[in-house]
């Protein structure tokens, strides 16, 4: 099965509340279209204004879809309707799940808790392998010891499907269980006595594999519209 993920954004001074409708709209006419999957993952609110996590400002929807069919006619088909919906970027992606979360909540409902989407960019100078190396064999390990993640998900970006995408290597969906161990540094670095260790651990090593000023971090919420 391929799995494709499409990119809206909002223009500029568009509201959040507008955005989500549009997006949520978006979502709605996709479900019609039938595929064997659809996940929608979108800006519901706007992030707070002091956070640890330097979370973007700017409004966006992530589209996700799995069709049964072979990938170029799959895409083929898909890239037209998100064409039509206004879609910026599409991608090809293969996904892997190093921690998933057991789901008990029906399609068409937000996923509970805490959700956060980052776009990623790898260092420039290293090569493909390298940056896969470094994310999935040191980060994931690092990241799933620190934070408390109920669900990790990793695309990583076999190919643009949609013409004017701009380049990316990795879309990274990540869940807690609540808001909270999300948006309180404490809880999402391990507590009160481990927190600053751990804040230096993970600054150090995704500056050793990530470009941090292309890097795109927002809080969004999840939404499976089937699933």
């Amino acid at each position: 099965m391929v799995k494709l993920q499409y990119l809206l954004r909002a223009p500029a001074g568009e509201s959040v509340k507008r955005f989500r409708d549009r997006a949520l709209a978006s979502g709605a006419r996709l479900l019609a279209s039938g595929p064997a999957q659809l996940k929608l993952t979108y800006t519901a609110e706007e992030p707070p204004r002091l956070s640890v996590v330097p979370f973007r400002r700017d409004r966006v929807a992530l589209i996700s879809l799995w069709d049964e069919a072979a990938p170029e006619v799959a895409v083929a088909r898909w890239n037209a309707l998100l064409q039509a919906e206004g879609a910026v970027a599409g991608y090809r992606v293969d996904e892997s799940v190093p921690r998933a979360y057991r789901r008990n909540w029906p399609d068409g409902g937000d996923t509970p808790g805490g959700s956060m989407l980052t776009l990623l960019h790898r260092r420039p100078g290293m090569t493909d392998p390298e940056f896969l190396r470094r994310w999935h064999d040191g980060h994931s390990h690092l990241a799933l010891e620190v934070h408390p993640l109920w669900n990790y998900v990793r695309n990583v970006i076999v190919a643009p499907v949609l013409s004017g995408s701009r380049p990316l290597c990795g879309i990274v969906e990540e869940q807690f269980r609540t808001r909270s161990e999300l948006l309180d540094p404490v809880r999402l670095f391990g507590g009160w006595l481990r927190m600053v260790p751990n804040m230096f651990r993970v600054l150090n090593d995704v500056r050793g594999f990530l470009d941090l000023a292309a890097l795109e971090n927002y809080l969004v919420s999840e939404r499976w519209l089937r699933g």
